[in-house]
């Protein structure tokens, strides 16, 4: 049996809070309003993370875990209810992928095999305004399961009327927030997570902001989501600057590889910079230091001399030239042939 532990934290700020039957009220907690997001909105978070992942801020965030079959585990999610009036909520599994550096979460019941694992007890859930409740979610690998990671999304879901104006359709709103589940399936020790900055490279946008690029390769066995900094010395004058954030996270399923950007202020002086990229993923880590030139992007067509625009448009005079007198020529002969 695979040992959990609670997020001390959470369970400080949430107070003691009980488990709904499907359609039961809920029982108020003592968390504040924006525990879990601002007021008129609704939350969820993930309460009990694995002994050995204790330490690992994605283990905090997602269900990660590596699972031989047959292997059963349970963990607790905790759905908040943020708005002025009471709310019902969906709470279900949903197939996911990774694409384009994101996780994606397929916006309806959408089953692959990992979903087919997994089971909520309580699916449907009511909560007074400001109030907050757990919920488990069992994941029972099977003995057939395929080997490898895979990828779903619990999702809470809230479905509404939207008003409407007398005569026109009515529209339905569908909100979710949901919690990531990287799930790796085998035998033996678990595959290791690693990661590759490949190359960094600078530059200024046409609007003059200055952006440093780091080109990623997930090399390891698990998926990585990546967050982190650069910072910049020996700048022009000796200068140093930073740490930038990355832009947003970028998440890499193994062997995928993508762009993590970086902004720095337009009044960053032009030049020559050092530029110091550190990522990491949960607790693995990785440091690149390059040269690399921020100078502004040249549109091919505006770098053109005076003397190049003469030469292209005496070209093209010269070229309409040619066809005229072609056609002319044709004209002519044709008026000549006798009928």
């Amino acid at each position: 049996m695979r040992r959990s532990i609670s997020f001390v934290m959470v369970a400080l700020a949430i107070g003691v809070l009980s488990i709904l039957s499907p359609v039961a009220r809920a029982a108020t907690s003592s968390s504040p309003p924006d525990a879990l997001g601002p007021p008129g909105s609704f939350g969820v978070r993930l309460v009990d993370v694995p002994v050995s992942e204790a330490a690992n801020p994605r283990a905090l965030r997602y269900i990660i875990d590596y699972l031989p079959t047959g292997t059963v585990i349970h963990r607790r999610i905790l759905i908040a209810n943020n708005e002025a009036k009471t709310a019902r909520f969906t709470v279900y599994a949903d197939a996911a992928a990774i694409t384009g550096g994101e996780f994606i979460g397929d916006a309806g019941t959408t089953a692959n095999e990992l979903t087919t694992w997994v089971s909520v007890q309580h699916p449907t859930v009511a909560l007074a305004p400001g109030a907050s409740v757990m919920d488990m979610i069992t994941i029972a690998v099977p003995p057939g399961a395929t080997r490898g990671e895979h990828y779903a999304v619990i999702w809470v879901q809230q479905t509404a009327k939207a008003p409407v104006r007398a005569g026109e359709s009515s529209v339905t709103e569908v909100a979710r927030v949901g919690v990531r589940l990287y799930v790796a399936v085998g035998r033996g020790g678990a595959p290791p997570t690693s990661f590759d900055i490949v190359s960094v490279s600078g530059h200024l946008t046409h609007a003059r902001q200055p952006v440093i690029v780091a080109h990623v390769n997930n090399t390891g066995g698990r998926a990585i989501d990546l967050n982190g900094s650069v910072r910049l010395t020996d700048g022009p004058g000796g200068t140093s600057t930073g740490p930038f954030l990355a832009q947003r996270i970028v998440t890499l399923a193994p062997g995928q590889s993508w762009n993590m950007t970086f902004a720095a202020p337009k009044s960053l002086p032009e030049g020559s910079w050092r530029a110091t990229v550190t990522l990491a993923s949960g607790l693995t880590k990785a440091t690149a230091t390059t040269t690399i030139q921020l100078s502004a992007i040249v549109d091919a067509q505006a770098a053109r001399s005076p003397m190049q625009w003469t030469w292209l448009a005496l070209g093209g005079v010269i070229v309409a030239l040619v066809v005229a007198t072609g056609w002319y020529a044709r004209q002519h002969r044709r008026r000549r042939i006798p009928a």
